[in-house]
């Protein structure tokens, strides 16, 4: 479903070891808005912040690689970047 503005939300409460907690809002199939919460530990601890900045505009069909680029460095305890790109892709599907 769409609303009149043409944007959809979406979320998924994805278990990959951890939790990982994703609320996004979408345009067509991009990301225009997204947060990225869960019981993960990643290091440095801005690389979330990031990441979420670095996915908007970003069609749903780049996340695995944008994830991939911007986690290289990164240290993450509880998921990693293919779980990541999963539960993105889930709040898209179960978007509204």
């Amino acid at each position: 479903m769409q609303r009149e503005s043409g944007y959809t939300e979406g979320k998924a409460d994805f278990k990959a070891g951890k939790l990982i907690r994703i609320r996004a809002k979408f345009k067509g199939d991009k990301i225009e808005d997204i947060k990225i919460t869960g019981d993960f530990y990643i290091y440095p601890e801005d690389s979330i912040e990031l990441l979420e900045e670095k996915l908007k505009g970003i069609r749903i069909e780049d996340v695995e690689k944008i994830i991939n680029e911007i986690l290289k460095d990164a240290e993450y305890i509880g998921i990693d970047t293919e779980s990541l790109s999963m539960a993105v892709r889930e709040a898209w599907i179960n978007r509204n």
